[in-house]
């Protein structure tokens, strides 16, 4: 008889519990790279869209149609039991309480650099845009 597998992580940051050549299954808990004062950056799929689903404490996406110094980014406060799927093309990132588990479920080339994913600096003025959008939403 198959037995059932399950996966878990309790690590700080990203492990990839789950790969079965198609899609690509992880679990994200805090990090200091994943919060306000740290992040720097916000990443786009080209190709792909991905899904993020909040298991335990506080978390929101950042989010930016575009990339440029107008550009404002979006700060969206996830509900524990609701899927959000950040569409391709859309920037992004996410920003984590400490006690924070987070699912998420991508196409398993994903990350698959040129073609896929691109990482972009956001300016200073951004930054403490986004900093002051999240105290707002979310009160950190």
């Amino acid at each position: 008889m198959k037995e059932i597998i399950t996966y878990q992580y309790e690590g700080e940051g990203i492990d990839e519990v789950y790969n079965n050549g198609l899609w690509l299954l992880s679990i994200k808990n805090w990090r200091e790279a994943n919060t306000p004062e740290k992040v720097y950056r916000l990443e786009i799929h080209h190709t792909t869209d991905q899904q993020f689903m909040l298991i335990e404490g506080e978390a929101c996406l950042l989010s930016c149609d575009g990339f440029n110094p107008e550009d404002e980014i979006q700060v969206t406060k996830l509900e524990r039991g609701k899927i959000y799927n950040v569409p391709q093309g859309l920037w992004f990132n996410n920003l984590l309480s400490k006690d924070c588990k987070l699912m998420y479920v991508e196409n398993s080339n994903a990350g698959d650099p040129p073609t896929n994913s691109e990482y972009r600096n956001m300016t200073d003025e951004q930054k403490a845009a986004m900093q002051k959008k999240v105290h707002e939403v979310m009160g950190w």
